[in-house]
């Protein structure tokens, strides 16, 4: 059985440092919508248009799927259609399960990574950007969805945290 691991979160989460760990660890191949980063991936950005980031994503994932390769997907989406426009993808491939898990933390932790984060280009890296975001796409459990708290944690803990999520 192949598995299919979703990750989203709020920036400041450690998405995709987890994710580099569990690729690291595993050898899977791990995809994050922000590796297209080209004219398509700004103008998605700047109109918010979610359905046309469904759009190109979906076939990247069947390409990855039909190879048979366990994959990490990362993406920070809140957004339910989206979750659910992969999930119904990788149910169409009958040799993967489906695992779908959000990181969250507390706001004062997410601050703190978002503000000292390596990476000053960061389109999310003050407060004001932040708090802008958080309050436009707010970030809610799902059914099936597995919550992993990662403040106080290191990446490999946290990483850990999700590899027994994977072995339930």
């Amino acid at each position: 059985m192949k598995i299919f691991l979703y990750i989203r979160g709020n920036p400041g989460t450690g998405k995709i440092t987890v994710a580099r760990q569990l690729q690291e660890k595993l050898g899977w191949r791990l995809f994050w919508f922000h590796d297209l980063k080209n004219a398509v991936f700004n103008i998605v950005q700047e109109h918010r248009i979610p359905r046309l980031m469904d759009a190109i994503t979906i076939p990247v994932l069947q390409h990855l799927l039909e190879k048979g390769e366990n994959v990490i997907y990362v993406r920070p989406s809140p957004d339910k259609e989206t979750i659910e426009n992969v999930r119904q993808t990788v149910q169409l491939y009958p040799n993967y399960r489906f695992y779908l898990v959000q990181l969250t933390a507390t706001y004062e932790t997410i601050l703190s990574r978002v503000i000292n984060r390596d990476d000053p280009s960061y389109r999310i890296a003050t407060k004001e950007t932040l708090d802008k975001y958080l309050n436009e796409r707010s970030v809610t459990a799902l059914d099936g969805e597995h919550l992993v708290i990662t403040d106080g944690l290191t990446a490999a803990d946290v990483a850990k945290k999700v590899e027994e999520v994977l072995s339930r």
